[in-house]
């Protein structure tokens, strides 16, 4: 009986062994994580249809209004191309005794804008000190080489390539005409110039980063009223990216 008893122990503990065990249950570590939107720019003075800044001084185009100002230019080279804070010499300039005269200085500054958001970028524009004897600042937004309006509507960045971000349409003197900003033309042809304003506002807004970065070139238009108090002025304008 002891012996039969042993047997059948022994057959039992085989029967366990042999037994498949169920599959072990999958053992698994989830990392998770989430891309912030980023954004930035550089900027480019007296600036190049590569997109590279000029090494010359701004030489601006005078705009007589059929008075004898001049815009004699002779102002100091760009100082920060490629950097985040760029300085434009308009050099010497001399007032009408009755009319405005407008100093352009074509391609002046340029946005080189970069952004890992898909849904875009709005660059926006204040003027965060302004002349101090009377002078109005002109922008105007440059897109497919002429003069766009400032806009806050989404377009694609496809088109503000480094080649379509230079001014080639408006370099004539005496095509232009205008003693305010939105009386600008060219040509007889207005060209969409806005004053700066003191509110952060919209010069251009991009719905995708399909151009990356995005170009985004200006022309400055100073305008100096008649018999404007001799002496150095300057104003300063802001830029500011927000993302989408």
């Amino acid at each position: 009986m002891k012996k039969l008893f042993t047997l059948a122990a022994a057959a039992s503990i085989a029967s366990i062994v042999a037994t498949t065990l169920p599959a072990a249950a999958a053992n698994t570590v989830t990392i998770k994580w989430n891309i912030q939107a980023t954004a930035s720019l550089i900027l480019e003075g007296n600036y190049t249809n590569t997109g590279a800044g000029g090494a010359a001084a701004i030489a601006p185009l005078t705009i007589a209004n059929a008075g004898i100002g001049t815009c004699a230019g002779g102002g100091a080279a760009p100082v920060g191309n490629g950097t985040t804070a760029l300085t434009l010499d308009y050099g010497n300039i001399t007032p009408d005794l009755a009319q405005t005269t407008g100093c352009v200085g074509l391609n002046a500054a340029e946005a080189q804008v970069s952004t890992n958001d898909t849904a875009g970028v709005a660059l926006q524009e204040s003027l965060t000190t302004a002349p101090a004897n009377g002078e109005s600042l002109c922008g105007i937004a440059i897109q497919a080489n002429k003069p766009a309006a400032w806009s806050a509507t989404g377009i694609s960045s496809a088109g503000l390539t480094a080649a379509a971000a230079t001014d080639t349409t408006d370099v004539t003197a005496a095509s232009w005409l205008g003693a305010t900003c939105a009386a600008l033309t060219y040509g007889g042809t207005s060209v969409n110039a806005t004053a700066v304003p003191a509110a952060a506002t919209d010069i251009v807004n991009t719905n995708n980063d399909t151009q990356n970065p995005a170009y985004v070139g200006e022309d400055y238009v100073l305008l100096v009223p008649k018999l404007t108090a001799k002496g150095a002025d300057q104003a300063v304008v802001t830029y500011t990216l927000v993302t989408n």
